[in-house]
């Protein structure tokens, strides 16, 4: 109920976001007009993804309570070019930073946060201006008819709220974008009490060392470059999980990005590194790097807590397929990254309203089912009634926006989909109905 009650508040204060300071010009809203100030900063929200001119009038007139008002949409994505995307990043963090102290109910694993960080590159508008704003270099214009920017997040992997989120230019690093979310969370939840898992493409020196000096844990899925010496040295004494000292020379030190880093290394001049090498099902070996001790997670739970990573990538595929993250409302910067972080803010409400409905899930799966299921929320269905519901739920009328969050959950403790608990892994699937030899997907190794 916590999570959900939040998300309540947040939408019948929504009024409290009206405010000038996220207005980019000074005269902008200073007249009276179809579009106002509240509803500029509602439109994003309320998004259904259609037609822009056919979604501006559809919002505008059950705005104004008129069906012959029109407005075109060089008319709409005017009002929007002035309001600044930081209002969508500011309400989510309030209703981030309430969840979050209460610690108890947010932690999942031995009073811990278990989050992930990862990022995807997405299609942006093939635009000149799109090009310019985004610093899309001019030498890849022939080389693709394709635009793209990285999206960045950082999510709890046992609730799906996206703690902190990015949009960039292609050509920031992950790893960039990884430091970002470190420093943007720091004030949102207690890092102390935080593990980050993060794939391959983040296994760098800096990132271990910027989580260690926030006091905070991380666990990182390691390539046989690194720490060489160190593996090697396991692999002689057939150990399979084992701290070392870590040397920070000045060839590791130079290439950080933090100049306080870079201090704060060679005033340390060393980092403890504990490696695990985990065994998957299908016999292959895997490394992965914490600075977890073995009092908080023994080798078998360092595993099942990577393994928990997953979930970003389901969360990206939500967030790209469920809610059309890539269907943009304009060409410019501003359109874009308003349409972004308005959509983080739907997802995290979405993910409140889910986990509470599947709380009140009474229906049991049968038993005699080859594989075990479970029954969760058809979260399509919650998508179409929150989207339809938003234009309600952003309002005053505290008793209203409580009653209609109430029927969402409603619809969502009944309407399920079930989905498999530790589902067969590839090899034991019968290959002959599930498997294909040129499935990517199927080559993998995994967690």
């Amino acid at each position: 109920m916590l999570e959900r009650n939040v998300y309540s508040n947040l939408f019948d204060s929504f009024n409290n976001f009206v405010d000038d300071k996220y207005v980019n010009s000074d005269v902008a809203f200073s007249r009276s007009g179809k579009v106002s100030l509240a509803s500029a900063i509602k439109y994003p929200i309320c998004n259904t993804k259609k037609t822009t001119s056919i979604e501006a009038n559809r919002f505008i007139r059950r705005e104004l309570g008129d069906n012959t008002v029109s407005i075109t949409k060089a008319g709409m994505l005017d009002r929007l070019q002035y309001i600044s995307p930081q209002v969508y990043i500011d309400m989510n963090d309030v209703a981030i930073n309430e969840m979050y102290s209460y610690k108890e109910e947010m932690a999942s694993f031995k009073g811990f946060f278990v989050t992930a960080t990862d990022a995807s590159v997405i299609e942006i508008p093939n635009h000149k201006i799109t090009r310019e704003e985004f610093e899309i270099p001019e030498n890849t214009k022939f080389k693709t008819h394709k635009s793209s920017a990285r999206i960045s997040c950082m999510i709890d992997t046992k609730k799906d709220y996206v703690l902190s989120s990015n949009i960039t230019n292609k050509y920031v690093s992950e790893l960039e974008n990884a430091l970002f979310h470190l420093n943007d969370v720091k004030d949102k939840i207690d890092l102390t009490k935080t593990i980050t898992n993060y794939d391959r493409g983040y296994n760098s020196t800096e990132l271990m060392l910027k989580t260690i000096q926030l006091e905070s844990y991380f666990i990182i899925r390691g390539k046989e470059t690194t720490f060489t010496k160190q593996q090697r040295k396991m692999e002689k004494t057939d150990k399979s999980d084992q701290t070392f000292k870590i040397n920070l020379n000045n060839a590791k030190i130079k290439r950080f990005h933090s100049e306080e880093l870079k201090e704060y290394a060679r005033k340390e001049q060393s980092m403890e590194i504990r490696i695990v090498k985990v065994k998957l099902k299908n016999g292959i070996t895997e490394t992965l790097f914490t600075n977890i001790s073995e009092e908080i997670a023994n080798s078998h739970e360092i595993k099942e807590l990577y393994g928990d990573r997953w979930t970003i990538e389901t969360d990206f595929d939500r967030l790209k397929n469920k809610l059309q993250i890539e269907k943009f409302t304009g060409r410019r910067k501003i359109t874009i990254e308003q349409d972004f972080y308005s959509h983080i803010l739907i997802f995290n409400s979405l993910m409140a309203i889910k986990n509470d409905a599947e709380k009140n899930i009474t229906r049991k799966p049968r038993e005699k089912n080859k594989h075990e299921y479970e029954y969760k929320s058809n979260l399509n269905i919650l998508i179409g009634e929150i989207k339809e519901q938003m234009p309600e739920l952003l309002s005053n009328d505290k008793e209203e926006v409580q009653k209609i969050v109430d029927s969402i959950m409603e619809i969502g403790s009944k309407n399920l989909v079930y989905t498999k608990i530790n589902g067969p892994t590839n090899e034991e699937r019968d290959k002959s109905k599930y498997y294909h030899k040129k499935c990517k997907s199927n080559l993998k190794d995994s967690f």
